[in-house]
């Protein structure tokens, strides 16, 4: 927490300072600044404010009330007489063996100092706005792209909600059409509940004929026995239905489903998708002191193309960014763009590797592409020098794989996995993607593999 120097009057006393006058070395308040500032106009009093240390004008040192009269060139800064003390007190003679003058000795070198000083800040100030800029734009850049890839995982996932809840709406009116066509519905059953009723009045309507058939107009008696006939065999008919669908409780059905297959299932939507970071990889730039024989190209978009344009002779450089160990697998693949022989080494290399050396194969870990089939070689503690592989011969492309988990590279050939090449490759120095080229006019590019 910042203190508040207070005014030195003791009438003020209790009152913040606003400004400091380094001659009479004082603390003021604003009403004692305007008295002050009439009557000493040969001082220099300054304000106070809280980006701006205060300068007294009298050397920090403990025990050193001196004003700031001498240079230190040594240290380039401003000292008091005790600091230039040989007798090497305590907190003295700290510049006593320094290279010191007086302040008005340095005047005009610091003045000229400052003007370069300022032209110096103006140019850190149009490239720090520049930078600011730039910064503002891939932060921007890197928010949109965090939500176009928000919005296509809700929409995959949104996708495939939409097709179980189909397949599940399909399911279920399936299940009504089974028990619907298989046994019978509800309006049977209410219709079945009012026959009781029905066999009931054509009893008694029968009895009662039977006993009056004299008493009654015979057109009439013949009619209500047909209407009885007629009931009797409704009523019948619905009966051998009733006594069919009691022998249905024996059917049952099912909805049918493999537990290994719902289990897979559940697994496979548990670990469905899969966020990647994606890398850039973009080739060094080749330096400009390496030997012209040595010499390469880097051009694309990406910076991703490499071409040999010194003579036949080993070049080879890594990649800008290292491999991130926090992300356990990179996979990226190299393309033959242009190459007769195939003399193209492929694989990681540390970041000490050296673009300058002809002896690559004591630093990195590599697939030679040229043999037939491909071999590997690399440097300590491994010193593989031309040991065949079960790789097939390459034709244009390679996919390399290196898992920075279990330290392996494995190459990828003809879309066929053969396994690690390479294990247990020490991760105590940062790992980079290499390429190795020796003919002049070949060409290959890195780009990355999903």
């Amino acid at each position: 927490m910042e203190i508040k120097k207070k005014c030195f009057s003791e009438e003020h006393k209790e009152i913040d300072a606003v400004s400091f006058c380094p001659e009479c070395r004082i603390y003021m308040c604003n009403k004692c600044a305007n008295y002050h500032l009439p009557f000493f106009k040969n001082h220099h009093p300054f304000n106070l404010n809280k980006e701006n240390e205060i300068f007294t004008g009298f050397c920090k040192e403990k025990n050193h009330p001196i004003k700031l009269e001498y240079f230190c060139k040594n240290h380039n800064q401003l000292c008091c007489a005790a600091c230039l003390c040989k007798l090497n007190q305590i907190g003295d003679g700290q510049h006593k063996d320094c290279e010191v003058c007086l302040i008005q000795d340095i005047k005009e070198e610091k003045k000229n100092k400052l003007n370069e000083n300022i032209k110096h800040l103006e140019d850190l100030e149009k490239t720090f706005n520049e930078g600011m800029k730039g910064l503002k734009e891939v932060v921007q850049k890197i928010e949109n792209e965090k939500e176009d890839l928000k919005l296509k995982i809700q929409n995959i996932f949104t996708k495939i909600r939409t097709i179980l809840n189909e397949r599940e709406d399909e399911l279920l009116l399936e299940a009504d059409n089974i028990y619907k066509t298989k046994y019978f519905n509800e309006d049977i059953i209410k219709n079945v509940e009012k026959f009781p009723k029905k066999i009931q009045l054509s009893l008694e309507k029968g009895k009662l004929i039977d006993k009056e058939w004299d008493k009654y107009n015979l057109y009439s008696n013949i009619n209500d026995c047909i209407n009885i006939e007629n009931n009797i065999k409704i009523i019948s008919n619905i009966s051998e239905k009733i006594n069919k669908y009691k022998g249905k409780n024996k059917i049952k059905i099912n909805f049918l489903q493999n537990d290994n297959t719902l289990n897979n299932f559940i697994d496979t939507i548990k670990s469905f998708g899969k966020i990647n970071f994606c890398n850039n990889y973009s080739f060094k730039e080749c330096p400009k002191n390496i030997e012209s024989e040595r010499k390469y190209e880097v051009t694309g978009e990406n910076k991703n193309i490499l071409t040999k344009t010194g003579n036949n002779g080993y070049t080879g450089t890594i990649c800008e960014n290292e491999l991130d160990k926090s992300i356990e697998e990179h996979k990226w693949k190299i393309r033959f763009l242009k190459t007769e022989s195939k003399f193209i080494n492929i694989g990681v290399a540390p970041i000490d590797f050296d673009i300058h050396s002809s002896k690559y194969d004591t630093c990195g870990w590599y697939l030679y592409c040229k043999s037939s089939p491909p071999s590997l070689y690399s440097g300590p503690p491994y010193k593989y020098n031309g040991l065949k592989t079960k790789i097939d011969d390459i034709e244009d492309e390679v996919v390399l794989i290196m898992n920075m988990k279990k330290r392996t590279l494995k190459f990828i050939v003809n879309n066929k996995d053969k396994g690690d090449s390479y294990t247990d490759i020490p991760m105590d120095k940062p790992l980079f993607p290499v390429v190795l080229l020796y003919d002049k006019g070949d060409s290959v590019e890195i780009t990355e593999c999903d």
